[in-house]
């Protein structure tokens, strides 16, 4: 049944505005809509967003909500190089108060389980991990005290670091920044050593990154439906 409504939430279109866009680091920068009628999603979903106030190429793409329902406000983050795509460079140029379109949300990449969980980002697949640990905090005894996040980056330039590194304060969250990816591969195996199929495994990244670990788990007898992969559903 919630696959089927993952699925239907394609046809939900949502008009939302710019309230505040900001660099984090590097080529990374976020932006935040609020909503003028209220938006249900889950912490791990995607929307599907669409530049409707001007032509541009490529109008619509997909992008992991980090932000949680209670926050109030569609948080997402992207990077944008110096050679931005014309999206990209639309939503730099979008003035506070302009709207864009959203459809969905959608995807399954949320959890109630309280099994041990390890969340695994590769570069900007840090965003939905935002809103699955925000919510994690919020309804902490719904889940796993064993709940592990590895973020790995290779140029280091991490984001929503304050926000991490206090969810591991006020929680029984592990943290561990990344920049190599052999030390992620060893992370992984430990987890796996521990936990085995009695865990659930989340990947979010490079296509590359996550076929490669997804291979490192199975190799490991880790069972597909143990493994949560964020695929871009109606995008």
């Amino acid at each position: 049944m919630d696959t089927i409504k993952n699925y239907l939430s394609i046809f939900k279109k949502h008009e939302i505005y710019l309230i505040d866009k900001y660099r984090e680091v590097g080529d990374i920068y976020t932006f935040v809509f609020d909503m003028k009628k209220p938006i249900s999603w889950k912490a791990g979903q995607h929307g599907i967003f669409t530049i409707n106030h001007i032509k541009v190429n490529r109008p619509t793409r997909a992008f992991s909500i980090a932000s949680t329902p209670y926050e109030g406000h569609i948080k997402i983050s992207m990077k944008i190089s110096g050679n931005p795509s014309d999206f990209k460079k639309s939503l730099l140029d979008l003035e506070l108060g302009k709207k864009i379109l959203m459809r969905g949300p959608i995807g399954s990449l949320y959890t109630q389980s309280q099994k041990p969980l390890l969340f695994i980002a590769g570069g900007i697949g840090i965003t939905p991990y935002r809103a699955l640990i925000k919510e994690r905090i919020l309804k902490s005894a719904d889940f796993s005290n064993d709940i592990q996040l590895l973020y790995m980056d290779s140029r280091e330039e991490f984001i929503y670091v304050e926000e991490l590194d206090n969810a591991s304060k006020e929680s029984s969250i592990k943290i561990r920044y990344i920049a190599k990816r052999d030390d992620l591969n060893l992370e992984i195996e430990k987890f796996v050593e521990e936990h085995r199929n009695e865990a659930e495994y989340f990947i979010v990244g490079p296509k590359t990154m996550i076929k490669s670990i997804e291979a490192l788990l199975r190799s490991k007898e880790i069972g597909k439906r143990n493994i949560k992969k964020d695929t871009f559903i109606g995008y």
